[in-house]
């Protein structure tokens, strides 16, 4: 198959031509630094439509490079002068098997769960007490380490994905990222996790380890979108295994929080706009933000007490009313699913 690069016209019906415009937009959002890389890499700015929303701005400049078959070219001079989270990241998109975001089989029609907010002004400012006790950040950093971005190669591809350990050396993520479900549902033939894969406060990438996983190890049940797999070395700095003693109550109007690895990139922490809209005994719905690539995150409460393992977006209502929310299995579901497969 010709590499979605080589398109032309450019197929945006490839995931990794959406994840490539997404990135660029998410990580050049400003006007007159793209105008410098677009006349770098000889393509007239004149040709694009400047003045809009960088996503489209990028949209069109993908295309453009395209046709005037120069956009290898672009992302050849981006790449030698970006930092090295950047570089490795277009690399990934720019190989013969691009790396992307695992395939998530498609919600069934109707599945949504509804939302009353008792009070309909600003819920922290007013009707809820939000302030936290600083432990809440000393916990939160004590946790991190736990979580590693995944990169996982599948029959159909290579995929990013988030993970975190909850043994040993046992990591959890979701069924979609090591079991190849548009493909006979194989397990992935080899796994890496990258623990430390984030920045100081700078902005400086720090130094992150590789640790392999064990194919023949891997199990998981689709249907609640679980699965784990064993490591073949000590997890570095021997991060604090993350329980699933299932003790933590959610509902909804209560705040979670998601140590994540987001469209592959390094790890972020999402406490913004986190109300959970709904939660009953098989999922969580919430507002917390995750990108692809969050796939098999962990899902915390106030108290850091794991609730749910992060594994979708689910989205309900007509084009003007539609609200997107994004979900994860109560960790009750997962945590019962590994007891009977002898896991815990």
């Amino acid at each position: 198959m010709t590499h979605f690069l080589d398109t032309l016209p450019f197929d945006w019906t490839r995931p990794a031509a959406r994840e490539l415009r997404d990135y660029l937009s998410d990580t050049y959002f400003r006007e007159d630094s793209v105008i410098i890389l677009v006349t770098q890499a000889g393509i007239p700015p004149g040709t694009i439509g400047w003045g809009r929303p960088m996503s489209l701005v990028w949209h069109d400049l993908i295309e453009t490079a395209r046709k005037q078959d120069r956009l290898r070219a672009l992302l050849a001079q981006i790449s030698a002068g970006a930092d090295s989270a950047v570089a490795i990241r277009l690399q990934e998109l720019i190989q013969a098997e691009p790396v992307v975001e695992a395939p998530t089989p498609s919600a069934a029609a109707g599945v949504w769960k509804d939302f009353s907010d008792p009070d309909s002004r600003e819920r922290q400012m007013f009707a809820e007490y939000s302030l936290l006790d600083v432990a809440f950040l000393r916990r939160g950093v004590e946790l991190a380490p736990s979580v590693a971005r995944l990169l996982v190669t599948l029959p159909s591809g290579r995929y990013y994905g988030t993970a975190f350990r909850i043994g040993t050396d046992v990591l959890l993520t979701n069924h979609h990222v090591l079991f190849d479900d548009y493909h006979g549902g194989e397990p992935a033939t080899r796994v890496e996790a990258w623990f430390g894969y984030e920045r100081d406060l700078a902005g400086r990438d720090l130094t992150h380890t590789v640790v392999m996983g064990r194919p023949e190890t891997i199990q998981g049940v689709r249907a609640y979108d679980w699965a784990v797999i064993r490591t073949d070395s000590p997890i570095p700095g021997d991060p604090p295994a993350i329980p699933l003693d299932a003790a933590a109550e959610v509902a909804a109007g209560d705040r979670v929080y998601i140590i994540q690895h987001p469209s592959g990139g390094q790890k972020k922490i999402g406490v913004h706009h986190n109300v959970v809209r709904h939660a009953d005994d098989e999922v969580v719905q919430y507002w917390t933000d995750t990108e692809s690539g969050s796939s098999g995150s962990p899902v915390f409460d106030e108290n850091w007490r794991l609730v749910a393992l992060h594994h979708r977006w689910v989205r309900c209502g007509a084009a003007g009313a539609r609200e997107y929310r994004n979900q994860g299995v109560r960790i009750e579901r997962v945590r019962d699913g590994l007891t009977a497969a002898g896991v815990l």
